[in-house]
């Protein structure tokens, strides 16, 4: 084969391969609210938001040591909150205390007290 075949051949190669690359896309990260809705229903109850959290601290304690440092939630949406959350002022959060946070979250981001967050509700908690 001369060498403007091969050139030709490994253009095409190389388009077909950009072309079925570009076609391929990976799904977008579901929001919040859709990740702790697990049954669909539009709404988060308690037991879904309580599993959503514990998922949360799953995914952020990075070295498993069953406590996040300031460290591991530097990239969570709000790391500002560490400080309030951090009840005994030791610089780590226990489940404990992310769990006690999150008791009084969802109590605030259920604004009419019906035992469930939904999506409006879940907006005004940003």
């Amino acid at each position: 084969m001369n060498k403007f075949m091969r050139i030709t051949f490994g253009v095409a190669a190389l388009a077909l391969a950009a072309s079925a690359m570009a076609q391929v896309t990976p799904d977008p990260a579901p929001d919040r609210f859709d990740a702790a809705d697990t049954n669909h229903d539009g709404k988060v109850d308690r037991a879904e938001y309580d599993g959503f959290v514990a998922e949360l601290v799953l995914l952020y304690d990075t070295d498993r040591d069953g406590k996040l440092s300031r460290a591991e939630v530097a990239t969570a949406r709000d790391p500002s909150k560490f400080d309030v959350i951090d009840a005994n002022h030791d610089e780590s959060l226990v489940f404990g205390e992310v769990a006690a946070f999150s008791d009084n979250d969802f109590k605030v981001m259920d604004a009419n007290g019906d035992g469930v967050i939904d999506r409006e509700e879940s907006k005004r908690g940003k």
